[in-house]
């Protein structure tokens, strides 16, 4: 029987917290989306839809293959040795983009409050953090989730009232004088950046206590995290206008504007730590994720000897990935999307073809089958 470690099993409702926290984790630091001006509104509609359509796809093959991560799937579908290469282009991945996400935190972080303190201390202080944390459990990271979960909401939804008196519903206007083809850019980088991304829970949905749920609760986070994608840019657009295109943090930015008579201001640093807490979230996802690739791809039976040196390498690399934040955040707009899709479409269209060209019948014998993952205890 398949052995779980211990803090190694989560319930849906912490996969809704954990994917919803690791979507928000980009809408402060990376201004996606905005390639269309103001209306990037119409691109978030279209990129969600989209990446709806990405998450469908690989939570279909997790389905199909009970108890299975897509690294584990790719080695029964392809053989050993292809879906070994599929793990390793997967680990990759998850390293890789956790190499940004701890790059953007140290940018902005000292960016706006500690100016004077070296970027790889505070690289180091989290990626200290995230590594403790891994190491504990995917239950320890999605617990965590539901907390700033209840933060992310307060902090939303006070900071849409107050910024109310700043808004300026006729910087919307005049729709798609642009054109099409900067709103369909702009969608494919919401539909890569901030919700393709979470193809890395392939690797962690195997760890859901109920995995026949695990297709509504995916859907739903991606929807839900699409709903806030809309209603923040609504707000940045109404309020910075054309300028928003053109921040390096949006988001951050038009917080900044609220001021209630001249007692109640500055409330951006209640922002900038519920992002903290968001991007720690997304790292440590990351890690996780790619802890248990390389581990399944190696059949390594603990995923949690690999913590600690991925994490330094993670650290090692996101110091030298770009000379500065203006550099990552361009990188990020115009050649991630691109980069990102042999691992958020190719590759599992691939696998699904693949598994339907060979029929259910696979299905059944997995089910009946044991589960070969990573043992933990």
């Amino acid at each position: 029987m398949k052995s779980y470690g211990y803090n190694d099993r989560i319930s849906n409702m912490e996969l809704f917290a954990l994917m919803f926290v690791f979507v928000v984790g980009s809408l402060l630091t990376i201004p996606v989306g905005f390639a269309a001006g103001h209306d990037a509104w119409i691109s978030v509609l279209i990129g969600t839809l989209v990446g709806l359509a990405i998450n469908g796809l690989y939570v279909y093959l997790c389905h199909r293959y009970p108890h299975k991560s897509l690294v584990e799937i790719a080695h029964v579908l392809l053989g050993s040795w292809i879906g070994k290469l599929v793990g390793l282009l997967y680990a990759w991945y998850g390293f890789y983009l956790g190499c940004y996400v701890l790059r953007s935190f140290t940018d902005m972080t000292a960016a706006v409050l500690l100016p004077r303190t070296p970027t790889v201390v505070l690289g180091t202080v989290m990626i200290t953090l995230t590594v403790w944390t891994a190491t504990k459990g995917i239950e320890v990271v999605s617990r965590c989730s539901l907390m700033i979960l209840v933060l992310i909401f307060v902090s939303t939804f006070i900071g849409c009232v107050l910024l109310i008196p700043d808004m300026e519903p006729a910087n919307m206007l005049p729709i798609l004088d642009n054109g099409w083809p900067s709103v369909l850019w702009g969608a494919g980088q919401i539909a890569t950046v901030p919700l393709g991304e979470t193809i890395v829970f392939a690797m962690l949905i195997p760890y859901v206590n109920r995995t026949s749920t695990v297709r509504r609760t995916v859907i739903c986070a991606i929807g839900a995290c699409g709903i806030l994608l809309f209603i923040t840019c609504f707000v940045n657009i109404f309020v910075l206008g054309e300028i928003a295109s053109a921040q390096l943090f949006p988001s951050y930015t038009s917080f900044m504007y609220i001021a209630v008579g001249d007692f109640f201001e500055r409330i951006e640093p209640l922002v900038f730590t519920v992002w903290i807490f968001n991007e720690f979230t997304k790292l440590s996802v990351c890690l996780l994720s790619t802890s248990i690739a390389f581990a399944q791809t190696i059949r390594s039976r603990d995923y949690r000897i690999y913590v600690l040196p991925l994490g330094l390498m993670i650290l090692l690399l996101s110091t030298f990935l770009h000379p500065n934040q203006l550099d990552l955040v361009e990188y990020v707009k115009k050649i991630w999307p691109i980069y990102s899709i042999p691992f958020l479409i190719v590759v599992p269209v691939l696998l699904l073809v693949v598994s339907l060209f060979r029929g259910r019948g696979s299905r059944a014998r997995l089910t009946e089958a044991e589960p070969d993952g990573i043992e933990t205890s």
